[in-house]
């Protein structure tokens, strides 16, 4: 199976944002910190940032030392400004890879963290995306959805958004996630929707 990039309508449209990506608010670095912790990485584990964008997590993730990190994303441009940023920092532990999780070419069991932050709306076939997650995990491994605002602030701004795929991309309430989540295999381990964060952390067992 190759990486070829699928969705090209959406890659195609966060291409065009990826230069102005960083100018865009950024949540406080505690609540980072936050989350990333909550996920029990461990030295020498692989991590999976799906939907990496222009790699807002990414020096988060290395502060535990993992033994490599997969930047996914399905715009080149989002990838390239990344490497920009961290490449040289972070090589050769930082590989990018340009794919689309409903089709991606991943070994079986091979990472212990997946994280989908700020992306979860996106994935078009929610149980399609979720099954090749937990494929690529390794049993006892966390998969991590987030957005540091709330589900109503997403679907707010992406409802306004003039694409015809993106504005339709909303968010669930949390519980309905979960469902979807269980009936893949995964086991919930902990779960937030307020007004602050949404969140929902689960270990394939």
């Amino acid at each position: 199976m190759s990486n070829k990039v699928l969705d090209q309508s959406r890659a195609s449209y966060f291409d065009e944002l990826a230069d102005k990506w960083d100018l865009g608010r950024k949540p406080p670095t505690t609540q980072v910190k936050s989350f990333i912790a909550r996920l029990n990485i461990q030295t020498g584990d692989t991590v999976l940032d799906i939907g990496t964008g222009t790699g807002l997590l990414i020096p988060y993730i290395f502060e535990y030392n993992p033994a490599k990190v997969v930047a996914i994303d399905l715009s080149v441009r989002m990838l390239q400004k990344l490497t920009e940023k961290f490449g040289n920092r972070f090589k050769p532990k930082l590989v990018t890879h340009c794919s689309d999780v409903h089709n991606w070419d991943l070994q079986d069991q091979f990472a212990e963290v997946a994280i989908c932050n700020g992306v979860y709306p996106h994935f078009h076939d929610e149980q399609l995306a979720l099954s090749q997650i937990f494929r690529v995990l390794r049993p006892g491994g966390v998969l991590a959805i987030n957005h540091f605002n709330s589900k109503d602030f997403i679907n707010l701004v992406h409802a306004g958004i003039n694409h015809e795929l993106i504005c339709q991309d909303l968010l669930k309430p949390v519980a309905i996630v979960a469902d979807t989540v269980r009936k893949v295999g995964f086991t919930i381990s902990e779960v937030m929707d307020d007004e602050t964060q949404y969140c929902l952390i689960a270990k394939k067992d």
